[in-house]
């Protein structure tokens, strides 16, 4: 319950000066001129005390850590728990802007309050001459902290139409496509939503085609050609490529992925595939191989290879990687899967599903990531992540997914768009990770007749629907979990 404060303030005033007046000059009380509020809490949220910060210089109580996205669901009737001052006597402006005592009990605020909105109390000392004023501002998660949040930052070439591969080299992302009959390179700033930069790519060592492999390690690019003439090209800028001398002497049939100290390869040796790894690449020297080398087996992805990097709890370095099949692999009753391969620094290991619950399906062009401590697997048709937390047993993620287009109102004329995105359908792209900004970017090129199908409910039942044709310029995408934008807000990387 509050009432109206202000003849309530006047008439204490009065009782005051008159009580002191006659205790006398000898006997003269004087009352505190504190004015700030001591101590602040609320009652739980889903069970948990949030602690809540007063800055006395700014007169403002906040809470460092945001409540979950539904809170305010709560706050709109919660009740102030600890609300400690010197006088007990505080005020609140009402809706219609006349201020309102607020009843205590104890240190308690006896009614529920609603603080969905940012709340002004005024706090009166207990000689009534002094007053401070705050601001209670409970901050609330505006985004599920489990879901991405995708932002579109720009376009590159709408003449990028065929397949694409992108790389980070330092903090440029550069992304290499043929166009016209001609590998280009495109490159722009990590962050940046400006026009891409556009090169040529020098001396045609990869005969106008995609490299069959490339990876970024210490400040330069390494790649392989689709001619497989068993050479590494290297190259600090992404145009100009030379012949890799650490790799002489040897038939390099792909590049693999690259650890802290080191690439691993395939390597053929007399007509076998063998994986191998060069050593301490800082020290410009390649030693002898491996003491036993490890002969690729025939069921190792051949191709279009995509690798993420992690380390362990125990702090050990890891690859896991996936790509193209010779054969496409099968669990259960023949049903087609992507089994990745593991490496930890000694051999390759195959982890295929133990059944067909628990694997990841068959993707075209399928990539992967180690993002927030687990592994995701995604390709064409953007249809969901699929999530593992050791590589083994896989899901399709939940919250964690790619934008969608609400098809069941869009009407007749609406197609997806900047604004209302869709991405399920699309082929054409290619990915990277920014692991110091935890972002995901996805680089589409353009496409046009999209389609794609759906599972829906219909009066119950489910039944699929078609959707599309929808076309898409060519576009960059970053997505990133809310949860890790949170943590990187307070505790950003070096």
């Amino acid at each position: 319950m509050r009432i109206k404060f202000l003849s309530i303030i006047a008439s204490l005033f009065m009782v005051s000066f008159v009580i002191t007046s006659c205790f006398g000059d000898d006997n003269e009380v004087e009352y505190s001129p504190d004015a700030t509020i001591h101590s602040f809490e609320l009652d739980t949220i889903y069970g948990i005390n949030y602690k809540f910060t007063i800055d006395q210089q700014k007169g403002e109580i906040y809470n460092e850590d945001s409540l979950p996205v539904h809170a305010d669901t709560i706050i709109d009737r919660i009740l102030i728990k600890t609300l400690t001052t010197a006088s007990g006597i505080i005020t609140v402006k009402s809706k219609n802007d006349q201020d309102s005592i607020i009843i205590m009990d104890g240190n308690q605020v006896k009614d529920s309050m609603d603080l969905r909105k940012p709340v002004t109390f005024k706090v009166y000392a207990p000689n009534y001459q002094y007053t401070k004023t705050y601001t209670i501002n409970v901050r609330v998660h505006k985004h599920d902290p489990d879901s991405m949040s995708w932002n579109y930052r720009g376009g590159i070439d709408n003449a990028i139409t065929g397949e694409q591969k992108a790389v980070i080299l330092n903090d440029e992302i550069l992304n290499y496509s043929v166009v016209n009959g001609t590998l280009k390179v495109y490159h722009s700033q990590i962050g940046s939503k400006s026009s891409w930069g556009l090169s040529t790519v020098e001396g045609n060592i990869f005969n106008n085609t995609l490299p069959a492999s490339i990876l970024s390690y210490e400040g330069k690019l390494y790649a392989t050609s689709s001619a497989n003439n068993g050479l590494v090209y290297e190259s600090v800028d992404g145009t100009s490529w030379n012949v890799s001398d650490l790799f002489s002497n040897k038939q390099i049939s792909l590049l693999l992925a690259p650890l802290s100290n080191k690439i691993t390869f395939i390597e053929t040796i007399n007509g076998k595939k063998y994986f191998n790894s060069t050593d301490e690449i800082k020290a410009k020297v390649v030693t002898k191989d491996e003491i036993k080398l490890q002969e690729v087996p025939e069921d190792f992805p051949i191709s279009n290879i995509s690798y993420t990097i992690y380390t362990t709890a125990t702090n050990l370095e890891g690859i896991m990687l996936i790509g193209k099949y010779k054969d496409q692999p099968t669990v259960g009753n023949n049903t087609k899967t992507i089994v990745p391969w593991g490496y930890m620094g000694d051999i390759w290991t195959a982890l295929p599903p133990s059944n067909s619950t628990s694997n990841c399906p068959a993707i075209e062009n399928p990539s992967i990531i180690y993002y927030n401590n687990q592994f995701y697997i995604y390709g064409d048709e953007f249809n969901a992540f699929y999530v593992s937390q050791s590589g083994l047993a896989w899901k399709k993620a939940n919250k964690f997914a790619f934008p969608n287009y609400n098809w069941n109102v869009s009407g007749i004329f609406l197609r997806p768009s900047i604004d209302d995105p869709e991405f399920r359908g699309r082929k054409n792209y290619t990915t990277v990770l920014d692991t110091k900004n935890e972002y995901i970017y996805i680089l589409f090129g353009s496409e046009t007749d999209v389609r794609f199908t759906e599972n829906i409910k219909v009066a119950g039942s489910n039944t699929s629907a078609e959707r599309g044709p929808y076309s898409h310029e060519s576009e960059v995408w970053r997505g990133r979990l809310n949860q890790l934008w949170f943590d990187l807000a307070k505790y950003p990387k070096q």
